[in-house]
């Protein structure tokens, strides 16, 4: 770890530390010798949070614009006995209380310079930059809550401000809670998309227990609220049905895994690739062909989650299935020598996917497809001899990787033509062209 990324660290526990020295001083009636320790111990945490504002300071070309922006961590450095001291002349006593969120300003402070340098943790992962924020304003609400209580009681409708206060706490210790089920659990799911999945649908449990927790504590009379509850969501099963069909088939997407990022699908009549699967739509970008990734139109569609329940769903590939089948077809006459044109086309095809195939053989061993697709990539390509009226179709099937399938059709119809074209010996073609 850089020499600056501990003296981020150090600065944010010591506002920790001097959060929780502000809260005592606030809040618990200690003795004359404890307060006095407080007191020397917050003086301390400031002379180092002035050193280190003076470091800075020195170090910034636009000194003033540095002030500008960094105002508040002055304030920062004035000790708690100063606010105690003023506190006491009751003319100014009063305004000085708001005073009280300065330690807490520069908590904040110190945790957005962390998170804007991504040095929470020692880690760039979002997740963990969300749980600092969970913590940093679970921190400021909680201090908020201890510190101006007594303040609070005497208000009319106090109980609703507590109360309000209260649920936003439960609601950030249920966040913090589904961050860290993230964190040490979702986390370690190796396929991407399945973490995203699997982290959204735990959050949407946690919010929701919150919830519940948040209403059983404001509504303690049960009876009453089950009352209220079942008129009003009778009327909302109605209002809100379009919002609740398409979160309930988010759930059944991702339990089941109908489809997921990254996969080319066809949804009732909309064809198209995944990008991503909310709480009520699923975004596509649109292809073109139903057998390609390659012929992306460069539309991007939203359709309704509930949709993959009530038509049908077509997967035409993805992480599941590495590789898919081309076929490339010609007409030939049957004075052809049909084992030589065999013999060209397996040489010609097997030449073009000889780079592609050693990857999708490591992709069939991952364990990520059905075992039958390793069969086609062992198997590779193949000929097969339709007879007509007139001439013969010459069909060569190959596996190939799903986002190449179109362009190995098209590069693969002019590299065997082009051989045929070097052979007319034996490779001779209908006469006429009513074929």
């Amino acid at each position: 770890m850089r020499f600056g990324d501990l003296s981020e660290l150090a600065m944010a526990s010591l506002a920790v530390v001097s959060i929780v020295l502000l809260i005592i001083d606030f809040t618990v009636q200690l003795e004359p010798a404890w307060k006095q320790l407080v007191y020397i111990t917050d003086l301390l945490i400031c002379l180092v949070f002035a050193i280190d504002f003076a470091i800075e300071l020195r170090s910034e070309k636009d000194r003033l614009g540095y002030l500008k922006w960094h105002w508040i961590d002055l304030l920062a450095v004035v000790p708690a006995y100063v606010f105690a001291y003023f506190e006491t002349i009751t003319i100014i006593g009063a305004g000085l209380r708001s005073l009280r969120f300065i330690r807490l300003a520069r908590f904040l402070a110190v945790a957005l310079r962390m998170r804007r340098g991504k040095m929470l943790m020692v880690s760039e992962k979002p997740s963990k930059l969300s749980l600092l924020t969970y913590i940093s304003a679970t921190g400021i609400i909680s201090a908020f809550y201890l510190i101006f209580l007594p303040d609070l009681e005497p208000l009319p409708y106090s109980h609703y401000i507590i109360e309000s206060i209260l649920s936003i706490l439960i609601l950030l210790v249920a966040l913090m809670l589904s961050e860290l089920v993230y964190i040490f659990l979702i986390s370690k799911i190796d396929d991407p998309h399945s973490r995203v999945s699997v982290g959204r649908l735990v959050k949407v449990l946690f919010i929701l227990m919150a919830v519940s927790a948040i209403i059983s504590f404001i509504f303690k009379e049960l009876i009453i609220f089950l009352a209220s509850f079942g008129v009003i969501g009778l009327v909302l099963s109605y209002s809100l049905a379009p919002v609740i069909s398409n979160f309930v088939a988010w759930v059944y997407i991702n339990v089941r895994k109908t489809y997921m990022i990254g996969d080319s699908v066809k949804i009732g009549d909309v064809r198209g690739t995944v990008t991503d699967i909310g709480y009520l739509m699923t975004t596509l970008i649109e292809i073109g062909d139903e057998s390609s990734f390659w012929s992306v139109t460069g539309r991007i569609i939203t359709i309704p989650n509930s949709t993959a329940l009530s038509d049908m769903v077509v997967v035409y590939g993805n992480r599941f299935s590495p590789v898919r089948v081309g076929k490339v077809t010609f007409n030939l006459a049957y004075e052809s020598d049909l084992s030589a044109v065999k013999e060209m086309l397996v040489r010609c095809v097997s030449e073009y996917i000889r780079a592609d195939v050693e990857e999708m053989l490591r992709l069939c061993d991952s364990g990520n497809c059905a075992p039958e697709f390793r069969a086609v990539v062992e198997a590779g390509p193949k000929v097969i001899f339709t007879p007509e009226a007139s001439w013969i179709n010459v069909t060569v099937i190959y596996p190939c990787s799903p986002s190449k399938l179109v362009i190995s059709m098209s590069d693969l119809t002019e590299i065997i033509l082009n051989e045929m074209n070097r052979s007319p010996d034996v490779v001779k073609f209908p006469i006429g062209r009513n074929r």
